[in-house]
């Protein structure tokens, strides 16, 4: 079984305009569509069995049509939805507990996108709100080499470590191995501690050293590390087949590439 714990989706009518905005931003093409449709195709295309989706809301009036299009389209088997909250958005229990009863696991923060931090007091009500049964799952690190320092980097590895400090029975997912472009960071702060850490390594998970990354994922924990791929950001051949090379037990990969995330996000 593989699932891709990583990948971002938009409603149809608005998917367009969100790729030509990010495109713009990034100098050049996402590696596919925003659409439901797409994403749906390239799993298809590369044995990917189901995968987790976000749609994020960069403002609070987005929130609730946001959550309606996962609600709406997600079935919690192949398609999983993980919901959005901005931090300004005032009726954010009721939206979790929609949420919740909807059968969503959690919920995605990109502190690039939704202007916060990990770790600053607005956000502590909605992980309080989020309880003991849903899931946070944050951006983790730079967005470029250029941003790699926690006094620029909004959600840098220590930022989360704070939430594990302040939350420890809260679900946390780290995205990009705990800390893009951050490795030593996530490494010092949040390395073998109790939560999940992605896979996801945008432009090019061959940036990475593989003998490096597998003693990561040993000190870690293999059950605590979920395959992602950033879809459409990302590609999801390489990244594949760079999880399936890597110097770790057939054990280690089975779990990374589906066994965590189903019992995280299905069971």
């Amino acid at each position: 079984m593989v699932i891709d714990s990583h990948t971002h989706i938009y409603p149809d009518k608005v998917a367009g305009t969100v790729q030509k905005m990010m495109e713009s931003q990034r100098g050049e093409p996402l590696f596919g569509k925003l659409t439901t449709e797409a994403l749906l195709q390239s799993m298809e295309q590369n044995g990917v069995d189901a995968s987790v989706m976000f749609c994020i809301a960069e403002k609070p009036s987005v929130v609730r049509p946001a959550n309606d299009f996962l609600l709406n389209t997600c079935d919690g088997k192949k398609l999983i939805g993980l919901g959005t909250i901005h931090p300004d958005f005032e009726d954010y229990k009721n939206e979790i507990d929609r949420l919740r009863r909807g059968g969503i696991r959690g919920i995605k923060v990109h502190s690039y996108f939704q202007n916060c931090r990990p770790d600053e007091e607005r956000m502590f009500r909605i992980y309080e709100a989020l309880g003991e049964d849903m899931m946070v799952y944050f951006h983790s690190g730079a967005l470029g080499k250029s941003y790699t320092t926690s006094n620029v980097v909004p959600s840098a590895p220590n930022t989360i470590a704070r939430v594990l400090e302040a939350f420890p029975r809260l679900k946390v997912v780290a995205a990009h191995f705990g800390g893009l472009y951050m490795l030593d960071e996530a490494r010092k702060h949040l390395l073998g501690k109790n939560l999940y850490l992605d896979t996801c390594w945008t432009p090019d998970i061959n940036l990475l050293d593989k003998k490096v990354i597998a003693d990561f994922i040993k000190e870690h924990g293999s059950d605590k590390v979920l395959f992602a791929t950033d879809y459409p950001f990302g590609e999801v051949k390489k990244p594949l087949e760079w999880i399936r090379s890597l110097p770790l037990s057939e054990k280690d990969k089975k779990r990374i590439l589906g066994e965590n995330a189903r019992k995280l996000f299905v069971e």
